[in-house]
């Protein structure tokens, strides 16, 4: 129990989110013009309002004083958010005519798939042999020279081509929205380059501090990979203990996923919260007085700090190390201080740095998970009391377990769709050897010499293996996690509604029956109505694959998907089945393009499909040269494969009612059938840049 007055920053924290909500989906020029003299205002008569608060008694304006406060938080915030978007800012390269643009690297160089991908600042440009200052991000993506590649790093200042394209949206249902995800790190344009066309200007421009850092990640990522036997071990222990995620195997990062173990992957405050463990226990004698504690919590957070910098300062370990920064100082100063207002300080001001960590899964998870486990935690452990000092610290992780999964659990299936069955099991299995594997880790990083190194590195190697082979198992278990789990953000809100009823009866013994009984009867109706609806739909989806091509039907919670694209490739989990799954689907069947199959609904023998009663000819470059013995009629023709064929000659051998043209053929291909298309007034629809063709049947 605790009053209002105990957390101030938990109340600023709603006008800030508040504005700064408005400023990421309410932005207009306008609005932006009209709320900076109206933010400075606010911030004259509250500057006022100190300077006389006692000379005319200001304290008998409380309510209103508040009100002034609320409204110079939510403006400022929305002025800030628009500011830093820079959509509107007249300098971005994007408003600028130009030959070239001059960028620095802002992040770590990444290469995959023969492609180096950075982000750049751009901070001028030049047209026709002048410069001008400009602002904005570019991403860049660099076709690497296998012979003489080029080698950039953080802090590189380069000189680009003005080419660039907008980042393309999402184009099948319920695919990873990669343009919005984008977006919320001010990103909104990308470029494809050669290497001739990139020109290297100057090096080490870049922040010296994480440039420093990122020197140091990548020497110890070296040395994990030249003393651990196992190239996949060494990765994990990258990733696990650097936070160096580049060349982690998608199998572990799945295993890790469906077992509810994934903040293990990302260096955030669980591993900052075992460094922080260790100090506490190691300095505890320094808890004496006041100065011991100041003292004792500088050196806390100055070790925290030199562990974010060895980690790259990735943004997880900087959220962390900022977070119990602010709850070590603060209890360093007062004991007495609320936890839950030291956490929305840490929150208020990332926020005020960059309002964009709003919107950011990993920033909401952190929030959520930390002020769960501060309010869930000792209730759940109070529940068994065991005299056990073993079982007793078992059952503490447990409630610890229990405590961050009912925080996060909305957030995880509105993000990521799955819940881990097994989490409790998976935690509790794997917390030990985490642990081991992270001290012996850092102690391994500060060892120089390479004999006793040999031998950490094979220990460490084998802890890893033992540690992942227990989560291989587990996933592998019947039932291991409940996949394909959709719901909208009105039923995420929902959630939580229903989750804030609980706290409220628990901690207040509020009589909240009849608002937590309308929130689960509305709750349970959603489910209801999505399951029914989800259940009568009958869709044939045509899919936007560019270089392959897959077109599902979906009925009754059933789908199959005819494609040559093989269901375990990336692809297919990327843009094929989160659509299918979205809609209701429970099972997937694969068929391969060209074979012959039928079932209960439909029917294929070759390049002709039938669903239900809806048919498809899908002409390809072997259709070319085929003589029909007679004409058919099909409700659609599916042009793909890169045939020659003119639609003419298509419409000599078939009656079709829609042409649906496939993102794979060539451009000029597609011109010249949609100029076909229109002279003959045939109904087409192109699927490249285009959403996904759905057809309700």
């Amino acid at each position: 129990m605790f009053y209002r007055g105990e957390i101030p920053f938990v109340r600023l924290l709603i006008p800030l989110i508040s504005g700064i909500s408005g400023g990421y989906w309410l932005e207009n020029e306008f609005t932006f013009k009209c709320a900076i003299p109206m933010a400075f205002f606010l911030l004259v008569i509250f500057t006022l309002f100190i300077v006389k608060y006692k000379t005319l008694s200001l304290y008998r304006f409380k309510l209103q004083i508040g009100v002034c406060v609320y409204f110079f938080l939510v403006i400022t915030s929305y002025v800030l958010t628009v500011y830093l978007s820079k959509k509107l800012d007249r300098e971005h390269y994007r408003f600028q005519r130009a030959d070239g643009l001059v960028g620095l690297i802002v992040s770590e160089p990444k290469l995959s798939g023969g492609i180096l991908r950075f982000e750049t600042d751009v901070k001028g440009s030049y047209y026709r042999d002048k410069n001008y200052i400009s602002s904005g991000k570019l991403l860049v993506a660099l076709r690497v020279d296998t012979i003489a590649p080029i080698v950039l790093n953080y802090g590189d200042l380069v000189v680009i081509p003005a080419l660039y394209d907008s980042i393309e949206p999402p184009y099948n249902p319920a695919q990873f929205d990669y343009r919005q995800f984008l977006a919320k790190k001010q990103i909104y344009y990308q470029t494809l380059l050669t290497p001739e066309k990139l020109i290297l200007i100057k090096r080490n421009k870049g922040n010296p501090v994480i440039t420093f850092s990122l020197r140091l990640r990548r020497d110890l990522v070296r040395q994990f990979y030249t003393y651990l036997p196992d190239k996949n071990a060494a990765a994990f222990a990258s990733t696990l203990i650097l936070g160096y995620r580049a060349e982690l195997s998608s199998e572990l990062i799945e295993a890790y996923a469906k077992t509810g173990t994934m903040h293990v992957l990302s260096v955030s405050g669980m591993h900052v919260g075992i460094v922080f463990m260790v100090l506490s226990f190691l300095l505890g004698f320094m808890n004496k007085n006041r100065g011991l504690r100041l003292s004792r919590a500088l050196v806390i957070i100055s070790v925290v700090w030199f562990y974010a910098l060895l980690t790259g300062f990735s943004a997880p370990a900087c959220r962390a190390a900022v977070m119990l920064s602010f709850i070590v100082i603060g209890k360093a100063l007062n004991k007495s201080q609320n936890t839950y207002n030291l956490i929305a300080i840490s929150a208020f001001f990332l926020l005020l740095y960059n309002p964009f960590f709003l919107f950011d899964a990993g920033f909401q998870l952190s929030y959520v998970a930390v002020t769960g486990l501060v309010y869930f935690h000792p209730k759940i452990y109070q529940m068994i009391y065991l005299k056990n000092r073993l079982l007793d610290c078992c059952w503490s992780y447990c409630a610890l377990s229990i405590a961050a999964q009912l925080a996060t659990f909305p957030i995880s299936i509105y993000y990521f769709h799955q819940f881990p069955v097994y989490f409790l099991l998976s935690n509790l299995f794997i917390v030990l050897p985490v642990a081991v594997i992270m001290y012996a880790g850092i102690i391994f990083m500060l060892i120089p010499l390479p004999g006793v190194l040999c031998q950490l590195g094979i220990i460490l190697n084998w802890l890893i293996t033992f540690t992942n082979n227990i989560l291989f198992y587990i996933e592998n278990l019947p039932f291991s996690s409940w996949d394909g789990l959709w719901i909208n953000t009105f039923q995420f809100i929902l959630l939580y509604l229903i989750l804030f009823c609980l706290i409220l009866k628990v901690s207040f013994g509020h009589n909240i029956r009849l608002p937590l009984y309308t929130v689960l009867t509305v709750f349970c109706m959603s489910i209801s109505v999505l399951a029914v609806r989800n259940y009568d739909r009958h869709e044939l989806i045509f899919y936007n694959l560019r270089k392959y091509t897959a077109v599902a039907h979906l009925y009754r919670g059933r789908s199959v998907v005819i494609t040559d694209l093989d269901a375990s490739d990336k692809l297919t989990g990327f843009s094929v089945l989160p659509g299918l799954q979205s809609k209701g689907s429970a099972t997937e069947m694969f068929l391969t393009s060209g074979k012959s199959f039928s079932g209960q609904y439909f029917y294929a023998a070759a390049n002709f499909y039938q669903f239900g009663s809806y048919r498809i000819l899908r002409w390809d470059n072997q259709l070319d040269h085929l003589k029909f013995n007679r004409k058919i009629t099909v409700d659609a023709l599916f042009v793909s494969g890169n045939p020659h064929s003119s639609v003419q000659d298509m419409k000599e051998w078939v009656n079709f009612s829609r042409l649906i043209i496939d993102a794979g053929n060539p451009d000029y291909k597609i011109n010249n059938w949609i100029e076909e298309a229109r002279k003959m007034g045939i109904t087409y629809y192109l699927l490249k840049k285009n959403p996904a063709y759905v057809v309700k049947l």
